[in-house]
């Protein structure tokens, strides 16, 4: 078998066979101008230059050059690979930018700045506004069950009177012992609690208001027509004790029915604190559709 030395900068190496010698053509370790020498010649020769490895020599500088476009090829498709992924990146940046912007301009200039909308479809709840207790004609109110009008309801007694002077038909019994009488608070004096007497906690209610107000809405939806654009206002009052008690509807077309019924049912299961001061009278005002283009 044929042995061959070749060269390596300042080195000689081998003998080896001249299959290794191809090998290393392939692979780029020697190139056209190595120096080989086969063992028994006295002098070395470009490998280029000996027959026997002309063709491979020729054969892995075609591989050499197929090697670099490829490896050209690959570096161009990962440079626009990178361009490609840096665009989308901006692309995402910006858009989340006017996202952003979006988001800031519509809460700053939205209806609910001021309103305090909320919609589910085409039904919106104002901002509700709430006050201290007042009286309303007992007609246009709807009593929940076992509601006695005023007018028709027993004087409460004084509990610091005695049994014989509740009555004015009997003298006092000098006998009774009587029970001290308490001094009503003045408005705006501090009860037990710390709350004011006569005040009303807006926080508190309007807490309990923003938690349950989309549970209203199933009642305007079972009044609701197609097409329909009306402003319902209503009013309901909360007791000291914390229950609703009345709601009034302020729309000629549904003041009495079922919408105040369901509105009632409702309300009475909100759980509103106690308000040993005074009770509360709430306004909200339902909007369907767009009442601003009724009739326009």
């Amino acid at each position: 078998m044929d042995q061959w030395l070749y060269r390596e900068g300042d080195l000689v190496l081998g003998p080896v066979p001249a299959k290794h010698i191809v090998d290393k053509l392939y692979a780029g370790e020697l190139g056209p101008a190595t120096q080989v020498q086969q063992m028994g010649s006295s002098i070395f020769r470009r490998v280029g230059d000996v027959p026997e490895f002309k063709l491979h020599v020729a054969k892995a500088e075609v591989k050499k050059k197929a090697d670099a476009h490829e490896a050209a090829h690959h570096q161009t498709q990962r440079r626009k690979l990178g361009v490609i992924i840096a665009i989308v990146v901006t692309i995402l940046a910006v858009l989340g930018g006017v996202v952003a912007a979006v988001g800031r301009y519509m809460a700053v200039h939205s209806s609910t700045r001021t309103a305090e909308e909320i919609a589910w479809g085409d039904i919106t709840i104002d901002a509700p506004t709430i006050t201290r207790a007042k009286h309303v004609d007992e007609d246009e109110l709807m009593d929940y069950p076992g509601n006695v009008p005023p007018s028709k309801r027993p004087t409460a007694p004084n509990p610091g009177t005695t049994v014989a002077q509740r009555d004015p038909a009997k003298p006092p019994d000098p006998k009774q012992p009587k029970v001290p009488t308490e001094p009503k608070p003045k408005m705006g004096t501090a009860d037990t609690e710390g709350m004011q007497v006569g005040e009303v906690d807006q926080n508190a209610i309007n807490d309990v208001i923003a938690r349950h107000r989309s549970r209203l809405i199933p009642c305007l939806k079972a009044v609701a027509k197609p097409g329909m654009a009306e402003k319902i206002p209503i009013e309901f009052s909360i007791t000291e004790a914390g229950k609703v008690s009345k709601v009034w509807v302020d729309n000629p077309t549904f003041k009495t029915g079922p919408l105040p019924e369901c509105l009632l049912k409702e309300l009475q299961s909100w759980p509103f604190k106690a308000s040993p001061g005074g009770g509360a009278t709430v306004n909200l005002s339902f909007n369907i559709g767009n009442p601003a283009k009724k009739g326009g």
